[in-house]
Parts: structure tokens; C-alpha cells; sequence
């Protein structure tokens, strides 16, 4: 799948999501009016039922009594201040619960046009009975009375809310599954593409250096086979140098490979022992100072830690060491300065290799110990190398229990610095 054709995809893709998350809201608002539209029918078809009372009561008085007063017949329309509040209550709490409302409420009676109630069960909500659409006239008790019952419910949208959660928990779950199932899959699509990319890189990169030795080695070689260099020891001498370098650089190159694939399967062993950090890195220098002389380069010491014995793997040590000397010979276009540095912090030994190559760019930095990861100087080949020492050395130094870190100035130059601790060391 081309580049076109994937984001075509994805913003497709993503505005299904989006109209699927507006369809969601459209629907969770609709069912919430209709909630809300039975919750208004129920309430009113309860405050239908208590007018329908009083009005059975008021025509067979022998049942209860309307107002408290003994002349509960009298035709005064002005006499609700006297009403029997508490067969209001047991009529609302019984009618309520027969519409299956179970919220609290508060009511009361008020004249119309009167911004005031005349009585009722109410504490905090006055002004909300006065406004309220929950209202009945009670003119079921007196003709053409000015008076209404009114109800309110405090906690009416909780109960419509409560009706619906369930469905709106699964409505937003299951979108949040779509749209995370999605971003998910294109994350690692993205990522499957780039480490695609990288190991094509890699194959390519470690194609071209293999092939390198083996036809310098063929050539040589060839050269070997032929009688008047036999004849000549000093020719026969140089091939035959040609020959083992090539060797040992095409053997270095296999072991690098291997490296990684142990690196992989999780094989590698950590043998600790005693080691002079100082003595390693003199030791390791000297190897690296041969290809750092030959571009007229130089490497500087400065070892200013008071202790220097560690406990570690000599082995990965010292290939820790040389791959950051070999990046600091291979990234200096010119004569490569670089300076190795120690000195003692918290409970161990701090390791820098500082160099004034072409340093690394900000962006690149927080790849350069990614597996297959190379700094490119345009030419993919013109830096030889696959990707891995940056990458072992970090796998390495934490094994250690340490810690390597990157200071770098495109331009200028780069600096890393390994920590490594001394691991509980005997004391000299």
C-alpha cells in the first residue's frame, strides 16, 4: 500500500469514527428528550389522577375531608389556606408511585398571579414550585377556582440520566474501543513501515560491506596466483597483509551480526570480575589509535578518578569502549581530536568520549541507540557501520547496572558519557 493510498485510508477511517461519534451524541440526545418527554407525560398523568380524586372526594364528602375546617362545604374560593395538606401527600405519594416515581419532591398551592405559596410541603424550592409545568388546577374542588397544585422535582435529571446510563456507557465504550483500535493500528502500522524501512537499510548497508572485503580478498587474491608475484617476497607480502586485514574486518562484521542476534534471543552472559577501568581503556586505546593515526588524529587521556576498580564484564567492556572510540574516528571529517575522560561519581566511575566531529542533529538524538539506527552524512555508505554499536553499548551499560547519555552540538562536536557502578568491588 502506497503512501497516497494509506493516508486516504486513514482520513476516511477517521471520519467514520467522528460521524459514528456525532451519530452516538445525536442518538444519546434524542433518547434523553424522549426520557425526558415520558418522565413530563408520567408526572402529569399522576397530577391528572390526584384532580381526579379531590373531584371524586368533593362529590362524596363522606369520604375525607378536603379543607380542615368543619364547613368543608363552604363555597368560599379563598378558603385553600385551609386545605387537608395531608391527604395532598398521601394522594401525590400514592399516585406518584403508581406512574413509578420514586424521586423526592416538593409541592404546593399558590393562587394564580400571586408570586407567593399558600401552602404545601416545600423548604428550599419556593420559586421553582411557582415556575414549575407540573401544575393542576384545582378548580376540581371550586369552580372556575384561581387555585393550582403545583410539584417540583429537584432531582429530575438524575433520574432520567439513570434511566439511560447503561446505554450511554456502552455507546461511549464502545466508540473509545473503536477509536483507540484505530489509532492503535496505525501507530504500529507506522512503526512496522519504519522498522521496514530501517532493516531494508540495513540489508542494503551490510550487503555493500560484506561484499567490500570479499572483493578486495578475491582480488588480492587473484593478484597471490599470479608467477611473477610469487617470484617478488615483498608484493607476495603486501597481498598477503591485504588479505588478513580484510579478513579480520570481515570477521569483525560477522561478530557484530552475532552480536545482535544474541542481543535478540536474550544469550548473552555477564561474567563480572575485577577490572582497572584505566588499564582497560589504555589497553583499548592503543588498539584504536592505529586507525586514528592513520587520518593524523590523536586521542588525549585525562583519568582523574580516584578509584578505578570496578567489577565487570571485560569482554563487553572493552567493545563498549571501542565502538564509541570507532564513532568518534568514523563521524571526525579531519584529524580526529578525541579526548577519554574518567572521574569518580556517586558509587562509581564516569566514562566520557568526547570528540569534534559533525556532532549529531537534535532530531537524530533520540534514535541513536534505536537497533539498525545510523547517523547519515548524505552518501549511505560513505560512514561504514550497521547500526548496532550504540544499540549494544546501551543493552551493555544498562546490564551493568549504569547508564550512558549523549551531549552533542551538530557542527561541533559529540560527547557520551557512561556510568558504570562499581558493583561491590573488594577493597584495596
Amino acid at each position: 500500500m502506497n503512501k497516497r493510498t494509506g493516508i486516504l485510508l486513514i482520513l476516511i477511517t477517521s471520519f467514520a469514527i467522528v460521524g459514528i461519534a456525532i451519530s452516538q451524541i445525536y442518538w444519546i440526545k434524542n433518547a434523553y428528550e424522549l426520557k425526558k418527554d415520558q418522565f413530563d407525560k408520567r408526572i402529569q398523568m399522576g397530577l391528572r389522577a390526584v384532580s381526579n380524586t379531590l373531584f371524586e372526594i368533593q362529590n362524596n364528602p363522606n369520604q375525607h375531608k378536603i379543607f380542615i375546617e368543619d364547613d368543608y362545604n363552604s363555597t368560599d374560593i379563598n378558603d385553600f389556606e385551609h386545605l387537608n395538606y395531608s391527604l395532598i401527600d398521601s394522594l401525590l405519594s400514592n399516585e406518584l408511585g403508581c406512574v413509578q416515581m420514586g424521586l423526592d419532591y416538593e409541592y404546593g398551592v399558590y393562587f394564580n398571579g400571586a408570586n407567593q405559596l399558600i401552602g404545601g410541603n416545600f423548604k428550599h424550592f419556593e420559586q421553582q414550585i411557582l415556575a414549575s409545568d407540573f401544575k393542576t388546577s384545582l378548580s376540581c374542588i371550586r369552580s372556575n377556582s384561581p387555585y393550582y397544585l403545583a410539584i417540583y422535582f429537584p432531582h429530575s435529571n438524575n433520574l432520567v440520566l439513570q434511566e439511560m446510563i447503561g446505554g450511554f456507557i456502552l455507546s461511549v465504550f464502545f466508540v473509545l474501543i473503536i477509536g483507540f483500535s484505530f489509532i492503535f493500528t496505525v501507530i504500529v502500522n507506522y512503526r512496522q513501515k519504519r522498522i521496514s524501512l530501517i532493516k531494508n537499510d540495513f540489508v542494503n548497508n551490510m550487503t555493500h560491506e560484506f561484499k567490500t572485503p570479499i572483493a578486495t580478498v578475491s582480488l588480492a587474491s587473484e593478484m597471490l596466483l599470479r608467477p611473477e608475484i610469487q617470484n617478488n617476497s615483498e608484493k607476495t607480502k603486501k597481498y598477503a597483509q591485504i588479505i588478513f586485514d580484510e579478513n579480520i574486518r570481515l570477521k569483525n562484521q560477522v561478530e557484530q551480526v552475532l552480536q545482535l542476534a544474541v542481543i535478540d534471543k536474550a544469550e548473552f552472559q555477564i561474567r563480572m570480575k575485577e577490572i582497572d577501568v584505566h588499564q582497560l581503556l589504555d589497553d583499548t586505546i592503543h588498539n584504536s589509535e592505529i586507525f586514528v593515526h592513520e587520518r593524523n588524529g590523536k586521542i588525549k587521556k585525562k583519568y582523574s578518578a580516584a578509584r578505578s576498580h570496578i567489577r565487570a564484564d571485560k569482554m563487553h567492556l572493552t567493545n563498549i569502549i571501542s565502538n564509541l572510540l570507532d564513532n568518534a574516528n568514523k563521524y571526525s571529517p579531519d584529524k580526529p581530536e578525541i579526548s577519554v575522560r574518567t572521574k569518580n561519581i556517586k558509587k562509581g566511575i564516569l566514562i566520557s568520549v568526547e570528540d569534534k566531529g559533525i556532532g549529531i542533529k537534535t532530531e537524530d538524538q533520540a534514535y541513536i541507540f534505536k537497533q539498525f539506527h545510523r547517523v547519515h552524512t548524505g552518501n549511505i555508505h560513505d560512514v561504514k557501520g550497521f547500526g548496532l554499536g550504540l544499540f549494544y553499548t546501551e543493552k551493555m551499560v544498562k546490564e551493568h547496572g549504569g547508564f550512558i547519555r549523549l551531549s552533542s552540538n551538530f557542527g561541533v562536536g559529540s560527547t557520551f558519557e557512561i556510568y558504570m557502578p562499581f558493583n561491590e568491588i573488594l577493597k584495596h
